[in-house]
């Protein structure tokens, strides 16, 4: 499926949330540029799948995020959850946005093997 024109991966990693990285500017929106694909690509998925359950939402947020942390070298669980809760808290308006959007099983499946940013873009795409 083709991305909207003008909105890239690229672009929106761009994105900064200090808390993700500790400090602002460094470039990492905790995953948040594949969560944004997700809302970008699921209305383009309407003739298959099922409505996504705010479950599902979280997960893609949660694998999302521990993928962007993993490529910025950090690894101990405590942070990885105190960092992940951290954006939710702060970004609560991603993942009820995606609710209720289309999703499907072998997307889902997708995402949870994902290993990289891009692997996860691909998925939702």
């Amino acid at each position: 499926m083709r991305r909207r024109p003008g909105f890239s991966s690229l672009q929106t990693r761009r994105c900064s949330v200090s808390t993700v990285s500790g400090s602002p500017g460094r470039g990492s929106a905790l995953g948040l540029a594949s969560f944004l694909a997700l809302l970008v690509g699921l209305p383009l998925a309407a003739g298959c799948g099922h409505p996504a359950g705010r479950e599902e939402c979280e997960a893609i947020f949660k694998r999302s995020a521990e993928i962007e942390l993993r490529t910025q070298n950090i690894v101990d669980p405590k942070i990885v959850e105190e960092r992940i809760a951290a954006v939710r808290d702060a970004r609560k308006d991603l993942i009820d946005r995606c609710v209720g959007r289309r999703i499907t099983d072998a997307a889902m499946a997708c995402v949870r093997q994902a290993t990289t940013p891009e692997q996860v873009d691909r998925c939702l795409e």
